[in-house]
């Protein structure tokens, strides 16, 4: 009975990790405002003027203006963007989000599969 109630506790602990790396998003390293908007990727900005960065889904080039689709509470509304106060532009790296993300849950099935196997030995 102790060793199930390690094996469940191991689980338990495995799977809260899950659930944590779940939602994380890796942006890599500093792209320009032209090739965010020919990427169409998500895109981080940091500013000089504000301390939390912000997120977009996609950023437009109208009219000469830099236009960014804002990742929460969008609503199909876009934001016009302050070149002049970028400090930089981190880009979306998808696969390293996914490794991120699905790599924990991997982790949990393989030490699953040990763990109950050698319990019905």
């Amino acid at each position: 009975m102790k060793s199930f109630n390690r094996s469940l506790r191991a689980c338990s602990i495995l799977l809260s990790v899950v659930f944590l790396l779940h939602g994380c998003t890796v942006y890599k390293g500093s792209v320009s405002l032209d090739e965010a908007v020919q990427g169409e990727k998500k895109v981080k900005i940091i500013t000089s003027d504000s301390d939390t960065p912000k997120e977009y889904e996609k950023i437009n080039l109208i009219d000469g203006e830099y236009r960014g689709i804002p990742k929460r509470y969008s609503q199909g509304s876009e934001e016009v963007i302050d070149t002049s106060k970028i400090v930089e532009i981190k880009e979306h790296d998808k696969t390293l989000s996914n490794i991120i993300s699905f790599s924990p849950l991997a982790i949990i099935v393989a030490l699953g599969v040990i763990l109950f196997t050698n319990e019905s030995d």
